[in-house]
């Protein structure tokens, strides 16, 4: 939850900031990504995993920022009309910026499901392995994060002890009161604990409320804006098959069986189509966080997950939670942002593991992709693009100054291209990678199987045999297996 704060945050930045708009997206995110995601995400795709709004969707935001400046300058004559909330009477200004934001992203997001129910997804994620994964992981945190929210507030005194997040925020947050009540925090300080306008919030923010769709009107569009969310969306989605890998891994499950990555990807798609409609502004995927926590608690149970998204649920509900939520004040949303960030490059990072980084091709082509992304996209920030025609120089410009975009390109063509080193050496984990033949038997047997399905849908799906040819349903004859499997087991403990 404190990394969909610091998101949020992000995003407020780019359309406009306002505590009133703030506290409903605040509900959107939490009451809708966690009801489709966190639930059906456990059910559809098997995997234990956290989703939620993306950071892959930043780097398109903040190249559109240039464009439609969001500061004290910025002119309202673009501004759409006052829009009243339900069910109080007080008023916020809406920009256009929201509008296109969310029409833009709901067009991008499409692909997602696109991939997903055709196949495509699980032919390609063959071909991802961790020389692609972590340059597009490590762009995502270069750049993505500026230091105002940490700068805000300095402290002279700083020490570095192992918190949790939420121990952490309970902390800073009494420092800040500290810091109000002693009057060190100058009046209208962004680290005061009583600012008038996060008052008027929680005061006038009802106690329930459910998020509609199309809360701020119609959506509308943008040709630049569009082309690089779809840019985010492919980043988005190598995020998410690389935590699906080391997800696995940490659960002790075998690489993800083409049908259930195209599963999750429609499921990802349907839940970023949900998030453009209730003008979330980004899409959703995995959070890596989850993955490490994970892996220091050895829980990796989907019913926790599950329970998660029903306490999100919960807490999108009850909007005067939300409310308390958009109270923290911004230099605990910066600490906050950078953990995660920190966390997101750290766990994207740990995909170097299976790679043989003693091979001087491995390291090469991470180098590569990583600084010519950097050198490439600051060249076209400062040189933009002018070939005489404004809709290329939109797109292309756009798409010219993500550095995911760029860097995962390069770290995939090269990555399947380049020869040198056997695919175990890329760091593609296969299941006859394993050396022992009783951790491979066990991986591999239904009792241990993650990914196979109850047996009243197995059941379902052999009575209608046609929806197995679906690339989202496992084949006809890897049904069969895990029944002939379980009716086996049946036999032996009625023997």
């Amino acid at each position: 939850m404190s990394f969909q704060c610091s998101i949020d945050l992000s995003y407020f930045r780019y359309i406009g900031y306002s505590h009133y708009s703030s506290d409903y997206i605040w509900n959107a995110v939490s009451y809708f990504l966690s009801v489709e995601i966190n639930i059906l995400s456990k059910s559809f795709h098997r995997l234990s995993i956290l989703h939620g709004p993306s950071f892959a969707f930043i780097p398109a935001l903040h190249t559109f920022q240039a464009e439609f400046p969001c500061n004290s300058d910025t002119s309202t004559n673009n501004w759409e009309e006052k829009m009243q909330m339900v069910p109080d009477s007080f008023l916020f200004i809406l920009r256009l910026n929201d509008f296109q934001i969310s029409g833009s992203c709901l067009i991008a997001v499409l692909i997602m499901p696109f991939l997903g129910f055709t196949g495509l997804i699980g032919k390609i994620s063959k071909y991802i392995g961790p020389v692609t994964i972590v340059p597009i992981m490590s762009l995502l945190t270069i750049g993505t994060v500026n230091g105002e929210n940490q700068t805000l507030v300095w402290l002279p005194l700083f020490r570095n002890p192992l918190l949790l997040y939420l121990l952490g925020i309970i902390i800073a947050w009494i420092i800040c009161l500290i810091l109000t009540v002693t009057n060190w925090e100058p009046p209208g300080g962004e680290a005061r604990t009583d600012k008038n306008v996060s008052l008027a919030v929680f005061e006038k923010t009802p106690w329930i409320q459910i998020p509609k769709p199309l809360f701020f009107g119609a959506p509308k569009f943008n040709a630049a804006l569009i082309c690089g969310f779809m840019a985010s969306c492919f980043a988005a989605m190598i995020e998410s098959i690389g935590d699906y890998n080391l997800c696995a891994k940490i659960s002790k499950q075998t690489r993800p069986p083409p049908s259930n990555t195209n599963r999750a990807f429609v499921v990802e798609g349907v839940g970023c189509i949900l998030a453009a409609l209730w003008g979330v502004g980004t899409g959703i995927t995995c959070y890596a966080e989850n993955i490490a926590i994970m892996s220091v608690t050895k829980v990796t149970s989907r019913i926790t997950m599950q329970m998660a998204g029903l306490l999100l649920i919960f807490a999108g509900i009850i909007s005067k939670f939300a409310a308390f939520l958009s109270m923290i004040p911004e230099p605990i949303i910066g600490g906050l942002l950078a953990m995660g960030v920190c966390l997101i490059n750290g766990v994207s990072l740990s995909n170097l593991q299976t790679v043989d980084m003693k091979i001087s091709r491995n390291l090469t082509i991470i180098g590569i992709a990583i600084i010519m992304s950097i050198t490439t996209a600051s060249h076209f920030e400062k040189t933009p693009l002018n070939t005489g025609n404004k809709t290329v120089d939109d797109v292309f410009g756009t798409l010219l100054t993500i550095r995911m975009l760029i860097g995962g390109l390069i770290a995939f063509t090269l990555d399947n291209i380049a020869p040198g080193a056997t695919r175990k050496q890329r760091g593609f984990v296969d299941d006859d990678d394993y050396d022992d033949d009783d951790e491979k038997e066990a991986l591999t047997s239904v009792e241990h199987n993650g990914y196979a399905l109850p047996s009243s849908v197995n059941q379902f799906l052999l009575r209608y045999p046609w929806l197995t040819y679906l690339p989202v349903i496992p084949s006809k004859r890897e049904i069969k297996d895990i029944e002939d499997e379980r009716q086996g087991d049946i036999g032996k403990e009625k023997i």
